[in-house]
């Protein structure tokens, strides 16, 4: 009903609690993960985040974007 206020504000998120959120369920939300990613999304965000070493700098922005869409996707069911 109201989703796509929730991809509006998501879109104005800090990268840095994208990036913060997205190492959480990598590694503490995996519930999360595979109820709302499918197995090529899940793979996806573990290589995304594995990737950056821990520096989101480290990703072009191409990456960024999708782990954006990735987390959020994941996070909002």
């Amino acid at each position: 009903m109201f989703t796509w206020i929730a991809k509006r504000a998501w879109k104005r998120v800090p990268w840095s609690m994208v990036f913060a959120a997205a190492v959480w369920l990598v590694r503490k939300g995996r519930e999360w993960v595979r109820e709302n990613l499918t197995k090529k999304e899940q793979e996806e965000l573990l290589r995304l985040v594995t990737k950056s070493k821990g520096r989101p700098s480290a990703l072009p922005r191409r990456d960024k974007t999708r782990l954006k869409n990735i987390a959020g996707k994941a996070l909002r069911g």
